[in-house]
């Protein structure tokens, strides 16, 4: 281990950081020292660009400044001690402590020696890419204080997908369940609980054994907002799935300027590379709207992703009082048109429907088109609800997809176009003749095709539709994490998995 002192960095003028806890201290009660010491415990890999917002959140917490440390163990490849001296100045007495472990570390392993560092009667752990609100210390000790508990989390966060710019709500699962970027405790918890040290992902149900301890809930949104990014250890997106769409922006969460700055950076950060839309002949745009302003706004929208004005083509939905008829129809026009024109393959596209703007999701998709040219493929799904998938270790994210639904961005190939236009033909006069049938929708009735063909997909999808409409609400409902399902069910036979890798 290297660098176990608490920085005390370059001499000269103040930084905004050390004039916001100076602020801070002058604002300080005098009756601080009754306050107990705590020790913030951050363990970081690869994470150095967020590490000035980490100590920026540790110096506007109002809890009174000479009563907290911050502590980071950091095992990236490279040091961060001199980003970390910038950003202190040497007469600010911070109590920052840098650890820099040039021995790769196991998360388990790595927290159990945070907890070793920390010399805090309380012990808070916070990690170095997510948002904590300014009373996070406060609060947590008022409650634990309040409650006589010696150990405190939340079971149930938001989440801020920076790539949605939309915020969901977990799931709670027990009262006894606990995030650790949520985790209070006071000193003597540590004596008969620690992390298991070869941990890599998971380190709470070792630390809380099972998740049979009692556990303080703290109230989400004074605890967390978990930031969803393209660098997350944890693939988030999976989370949401299951998780419930807030009503609430990231506006009316996070009120600082500048960590709000910095998360509308993340979330509109460009993108170097573009999805090869070439490898399509045909991109078809189902258009529900006779505004030709909206047409043409589509159109510059679908431009600057870097699809070709040759390629676009708008098509109007079908008019029909029941909209699943209207959708058959429309679809199965598209298809007729395809195969009648003789394109090699077309993309079909809702004009509401959004791409994930990821620099590792686009690397993925475009992997994905450059395999689709090498194989006789039927279905490329680029966005959809998936039910049923068969995983595939050929490709980075693709399945097989035995079971899907809300068709917004899927390829078709043209030596599939008779198979897959009997199907519509057959499920659209079935739905004529009795629009209440669900088995019989477009979405519902080629679930006949996708059992025994194999239909590719990317999982979680790259393609979505913020919003859905849905009939029994007449009113439009938030649908992104309708495209982001971990329960997915995975078919496990030998014979699917085989039939999957043909």
């Amino acid at each position: 281990m290297k660098n176990k002192k608490t920085t005390m960095a370059r001499a000269g003028g103040k930084n905004l950081l050390t004039t916001l806890i100076d602020r801070q201290r002058e604002q300080a009660p005098l009756s601080a020292d009754k306050f107990p010491f705590v020790s913030i415990v951050t363990p970081s890999f690869n994470r150095r660009h967020f590490l000035p917002y980490l100590l920026y959140m540790f110096q506007y917490q109002d809890y009174p400044a000479h009563r907290r440390e911050l502590v980071i163990l950091d095992d990236s490849e490279t040091s961060s001690q001199d980003l970390i001296d910038q950003l202190v100045d040497a007469d600010s007495g911070e109590n920052i402590r840098y650890i820099f472990s040039p021995k790769r570390l196991a998360l388990g392993e790595k927290r159990n020696k945070l907890n070793e560092l920390a010399i805090g009667e309380y012990i808070i752990c916070m990690d170095d890419d997510d948002y904590y609100p300014a009373d996070k210390i406060s609060y947590t000790l008022h409650e634990m204080k309040k409650n006589r508990a010696m150990f405190s989390a939340s079971g149930q966060i938001y989440i801020w997908y920076s790539h949605l710019n939309k915020i969901y709500k977990t799931v709670k699962f027990s009262d006894n369940f606990a995030l650790n970027g949520t985790f209070a405790c006071h000193r003597r918890f540590l004596k008969n609980h620690r992390y298991e040290d070869q941990c890599m992902l998971g380190e709470e149900r070792g630390f809380l054994n099972g998740f049979t301890e009692t556990v303080l809930q703290i109230a989400p949104e004074k605890s967390i907002l978990c930031i969803s990014h393209s660098a997350n250890t944890f693939d988030k997106d999976f989370v949401m799935g299951s998780a419930t769409p807030a009503e609430f922006t990231l506006e009316d969460w996070v009120t600082d300027k500048t960590l709000l700055a910095h998360y509308r950076r993340m979330s509109h950060a460009p993108v170097s590379q573009k999805v090869n839309w070439q490898a399509f002949e045909k991109i078809i745009v189902i258009t529900e709207s006779d505004d030709p302003e909206k047409g043409l706004d589509l159109q510059k929208q679908w431009t600057a992703l870097g699809m070709s004005p040759s390629q676009l083509m708008a098509f109007p939905l079908h008019k029909h009082s029941v909209h699943a008829i209207a959708e058959s129809q429309t679809h199965l026009d598209i298809l007729t048109l395809a195969q009648r024109s003789g394109w090699k393959n077309y993309l079909l596209l809702s004009d509401d429907v959004q791409f994930i703007r990821q620099e590792k999701t686009v690397l993925d998709v475009n992997k994905f088109i450059h395999a689709l040219q090498q194989i006789d493929w039927k279905v490329a799904m680029l966005g959809a609800d998936h039910i049923n998938i068969s995983i595939l270790n050929s490709l980075n994210r693709v399945v097989r997809i035995n079971q899907g639904e809300v068709p917004c961005a899927y390829a078709v190939n043209q030596p599939y176009y008779s198979t897959l236009l009997k199907n519509y033909q057959q499920g659209l006069a079935l739905l004529s003749e009795n629009s209440l049938m669900e088995e019989y929708r477009l979405d519902k009735y080629w679930s006949s095709l996708m059992a025994t063909d194999s239909w590719l997909a990317l999982y979680p999808s790259f393609a979505y539709c913020p919003t859905l409409w849905n009939e029994e609400q007449q009113k439009y409902l938030d649908s992104a994490h309708r495209f982001f399902r971990k329960e997915a069910r995975v078919a496990d036979s030998e014979e699917e998995n085989q039939h999957a890798d043909d």
